[in-house]
């Protein structure tokens, strides 16, 4: 009997058709739609979601493998993946507190689509610093009607449900709405052309009045950024584009001037050397934090700054590998470039460096722990 393989195992055989379906889709500013049904096909869909919710319930480590594997193939792919492997592992961690919960669950694990948050509504200034979020949900007869458009919708067409954040009329504070997204009145707007991470498809997304039911209403803080997995699985997609990187300096240095191996160059082993150590302290960074999560002893503080830490030391080791490339690295047909600017794209992900920084020092003068 053949042995069916785990889905890390699975997403790392698609390694070579994801890069390149993210190749072309990022050269045409195009969402990589083949490459996540591949995903779901794959079991990534169904991965994060407990086995009491029909899913397959994967260790943390398994997941952050997962998205290690994808940002590595397709960075802005690697992000889609890692906002479902996020708010999937959350949303659905008990799915008896709602129907509408228990049901977008069977859906997802059977494969109607990945699952994301939608809060953020301004081009800059989160909600987490204080942005406004003036989305509106308006009491109904049997539920609610979901007013407002939502930027950085990341992976939309892969979705098939979103949490939505708004506020219902004569309140001020959010609530959060478990929405299926297969209805006539959500509507998806192409804005999304920027410099990085072009395949994660991060467009509008509007709501003209989109009914959910009552239960649909979840309860607070199922989306909420605090705690440790949110940032883990972020340093995660950003120690797969290292990754990446790094792999085209170990297959694809030409040859040098007079015939010489890359090998026999200094200056390129130098640019390798420095690259290598810096991935060095990315996976040791990472497989700690996973290793400490699991035992539950990362705290919320480190893991931000985790993730500050490796995107860091993956930026280096990004930056010695276009070096050891040399001038050939920065054209657009060279696979370089990609991960070059998918990371510096990332760096804008929350928390932010100044968050995270603040959060360790906090922890360290205020617990006097770390």
């Amino acid at each position: 009997m053949t042995q069916l393989l785990a889905p890390p195992d699975r997403v790392r055989e698609l390694s070579g058709e994801l890069f390149h379906l993210g190749a072309i889709a990022d050269a045409g500013n195009a969402f990589p739609i083949d490459s996540v049904r591949l995903l779901i096909d794959a079991g990534v869909a169904r991965a994060p979601i407990p086995v009491s919710a029909g899913g397959d319930g994967l260790a943390p480590s398994a997941l952050v493998d997962i998205v290690r594997t994808v940002g590595a193939a397709d960075p802005g792919l690697g992000l889609v993946v890692a906002m479902h492997l996020i708010h999937a592992r959350r949303v659905f961690a008990d799915v008896g507190l709602s129907p509408a919960l228990a049901e977008a669950a069977r859906e997802i694990a059977a494969g109607s689509g990945f699952v994301s948050a939608l809060v953020s509504e301004n081009r800059s200034i989160a909600p987490a610093r204080g942005g406004a979020v003036r989305a509106r949900a308006i009491r109904v007869d049997g539920g609610w009607l979901l007013r407002t458009r939502k930027k950085y919708a990341t992976g939309i067409h892969a979705l098939s449900h979103a949490v939505v954040s708004a506020a219902v009329d004569g309140s001020d504070e959010l609530d959060q709405f478990l929405v299926g997204l297969d209805q006539l009145t959500v509507r998806i707007e192409k804005t999304w052309d920027v410099i990085g991470l072009r395949t994660s498809g991060s467009d509008d997304v509007v709501f003209d009045d989109t009914f959910v039911t009552t239960d649909a209403l979840l309860p607070p803080g199922l989306v909420s950024q605090d705690g440790a997995w949110w940032t883990l699985v972020l340093a995660g997609l950003y120690a797969g584009i290292a990754e990446g990187a790094f792999a085209l300096a170990t297959t694809g240095l030409p040859v040098q001037a007079g015939g010489a191996l890359p090998v026999d160059v200094p200056r390129v082993r130098g640019y390798v050397g420095e690259a290598a150590v810096a991935l060095l302290t990315v996976r040791s960074l990472v497989d700690d934090a996973v290793r400490r999560y699991e035992e539950q002893t990362l705290t919320a503080a480190e893991s931000a700054a985790v993730k500050l830490a490796v995107h860091r030391s993956a930026t280096t080791a990004v930056d010695q590998v276009g070096r050891a490339f040399g001038t050939a690295s920065v054209w657009h047909s060279h696979a370089w470039q990609r991960y070059f600017r998918d990371l510096r794209v990332g760096a804008h992900n929350s928390p932010s460096e100044d968050v995270a920084i603040d959060g360790l020092a906090r922890q360290v003068l205020e617990d006097g722990t770390f």
